[in-house]
C-alpha cells in the first residue's frame, strides 16, 4: 500500500461512514429505519449522482482502481461479520420450542412461497442481468433465498418502536422471522457453496448439504461445550476486555471454518453468534461494547459501501420491467405466504396479515446477501442494485403498514359482536 493509498483510504472511510451516519439521524428524524438512511446516503455518494453530478471529483474519492477497492471491502466484510454476530445474538432458537401452530403455518408459507416464486423469477431473469459462468439454477436458488429471508434486528427494531415487542402479535412476528432467517442462512451458505463450485449437479449439491449439516451437528454438539469453555475461562483473564477478545476470535473462527469447507463465512459467523448467546456467564458490557463499536462504526460502513456500489442508472431496457416485478415477488410472497399461513394457524384477518407484513421487511439482511452475491459472482451490477432496492422498499413500507394492521385489529376487536336476533334482523 502506498502513501497516497492510505491517505485515500482513510479519507474514503471517513466519508462513508459520515454520510452512513448522518442519513442514519436523518432518517430516525424523519420517522423511518435508520438502516435506510444509512444506504441511501451512499447510494447518493455513488454513481447514481455524485457520480454523474461530479464524475472527476467522484473518481478522485473512489477510483477504479481494484487494488484501493479491496481496501474497503476488506472492511466492509468485517462490517458484515459484526451485523451477522449482532444477528446470530439477537436470535433465541428457545423461543420456537413452544410457538403456536400460528407461527409454524405463518413460517411454512412466508418462507416457501417467496422462495417459490423467487426460484420462478430467477428462470425468467434475462441471461445478461446473471453472472457470468453461474448456472441458471444456481442463479435461480440464490435470488429465492434472498426473497425468502426476513431480518431479525429490523423486525425488532420496528416492533420496539411501535411498542408492540412484547405484545402477542409482536412475538408471534419474531418467533416467525427467527424460524425464517434460520433455515435462510443454511439455505444461502449452501447455495453459495453451489455458486464458488461453478457447477450444479447432484454430487455438488449433496457435498454442500452434507458439509453444511455436519458442521451445524459439531457445532451445536462440540463447538457449543467449547464456546461455554471458553467464554467461562475469558471471565478469569486478567487483561482488559479479555472476554471482548475470545467472542471476536470466536466469531471470526466460524466464519473461517465454513469458508474453509466452501460454505460462506456468513454461517459460522451467525452460528457462533447464537452459540454465544446461548452460553451463561456472557459479560453484558461486553456485548455492549461490541453492539457500540458495531453499530456506531463498521455496520454503517457497510451500509454506506454497499451504497456507493449501487448504480440506479443501470436499471434500463430488460432490467427495468424485472426491477419492478421483483420488488412485486418479493413483497407478494411475504404478505401472501405469511398472512395466509398465520391465517390457517388460527390467527385473524389483520393479525395475519400483520405477520405478513412484518416479515416483508428485509433490511440489512436483504444487504448482506447482496453483498454475497457480488462477491461470489452471482449477481450483476443491475441484480445487485435490484436487490438493494428491494432492501429499502420492504424496511420503508413495514412500519406503516404494521401499524395500519395492528390499529385495524384493535378496532375489529373493540366492535361489540352482533346477538342472534341482530344478525336475522339485518
Amino acid at each position: 500500500m502506498t502513501e497516497h493509498q492510505l491517505f485515500l483510504f482513510l479519507a474514503e472511510v471517513v466519508v462513508l461512514v459520515g454520510a452512513a451516519r448522518l442519513g442514519g439521524e436523518l432518517a430516525i428524524r424523519l420517522g423511518i429505519a435508520q438502516v435506510v438512511g444509512e444506504l441511501v446516503a451512499g447510494i447518493l455518494l455513488g454513481p447514481s449522482l455524485f457520480g454523474k453530478l461530479w464524475q472527476g471529483g467522484f473518481q478522485a474519492l473512489f477510483p477504479p482502481d481494484q487494488a484501493q477497492r479491496s481496501f474497503l471491502e476488506l472492511l466492509s466484510w468485517i462490517g458484515v461479520i459484526l451485523l451477522v454476530l449482532l444477528s446470530g445474538l439477537e436470535t433465541r432458537l428457545g423461543i420456537l420450542r413452544h410457538v403456536g401452530k400460528a407461527v409454524v403455518t405463518g413460517w411454512i408459507g412466508g418462507f416457501f412461497l417467496p422462495f417459490l416464486l423467487g426460484f420462478g423469477l430467477g428462470w425468467i431473469v434475462p441471461r445478461d442481468l446473471i453472472g457470468p459462468g453461474i448456472a441458471r439454477p444456481v442463479f435461480a436458488l440464490f435470488l429465492a433465498t434472498a426473497m425468502s429471508i426476513s431480518a431479525i434486528p429490523v423486525i425488532a427494531r420496528i416492533l420496539i418502536d411501535l411498542e408492540l415487542f412484547q405484545s402477542r402479535i409482536g412475538m408471534l412476528i419474531i418467533s416467525t422471522a427467527v424460524a425464517d432467517d434460520t433455515v435462510g442462512w443454511i439455505v444461502l451458505a449452501v447455495v453459495s457453496g453451489l455458486a464458488l463450485r461453478h457447477d450444479f449437479d447432484a454430487k455438488t449439491v449433496t457435498v454442500a448439504l452434507v458439509g453444511t449439516g455436519l458442521f451445524l451437528v459439531l457445532a451445536f454438539t462440540l463447538g457449543q461445550w467449547l464456546v461455554r469453555r471458553a467464554l467461562a475461562l475469558s471471565a478469569k483473564l486478567r487483561i482488559p476486555f479479555g472476554q471482548a477478545t475470545v467472542i471476536l476470535s470466536i466469531v471470526f473462527l466460524g466464519g473461517a471454518i465454513t469458508q474453509a469447507i466452501h460454505v460462506h463465512l456468513v454461517l459460522g459467523s451467525f452460528v457462533a453468534g447464537i452459540l454465544i448467546a446461548r452460553s451463561p456467564g456472557r459479560d453484558p458490557a461486553t456485548i455492549d461494547s461490541i453492539w457500540r463499536v458495531g453499530m456506531g462504526f463498521f455496520i454503517p460502513f457497510f451500509f454506506g459501501y454497499t451504497g456507493i456500489k449501487v448504480d440506479v442508472t443501470t436499471l434500463t431496457g430488460s432490467a427495468l420491467p424485472i426491477a419492478a416485478l421483483a420488488v412485486v415477488v418479493a413483497c407478494v410472497g411475504k404478505f401472501v405466504g405469511g398472512g395466509v399461513g398465520a391465517r390457517i394457524g388460527g390467527l385473524s384477518r389483520w393479525e395475519a396479515l400483520a405477520v405478513g407484513t412484518g416479515l416483508n421487511a428485509r433490511g440489512a439482511m436483504e444487504l448482506v446477501i447482496a453483498a454475497i452475491g457480488v462477491s461470489i459472482g452471482v449477481l450483476t451490477v443491475p441484480m445487485y442494485t435490484i436487490i438493494v432496492l428491494i432492501a429499502v422498499l420492504t424496511t420503508l413500507m413495514a412500519a406503516p403498514m404494521l401499524r395500519y394492521c395492528v390499529r385495524r385489529d384493535e378496532l375489529a376487536r373493540a366492535r361489540p359482536t352482533p346477538t342472534r336476533t341482530e344478525v336475522l334482523a339485518s
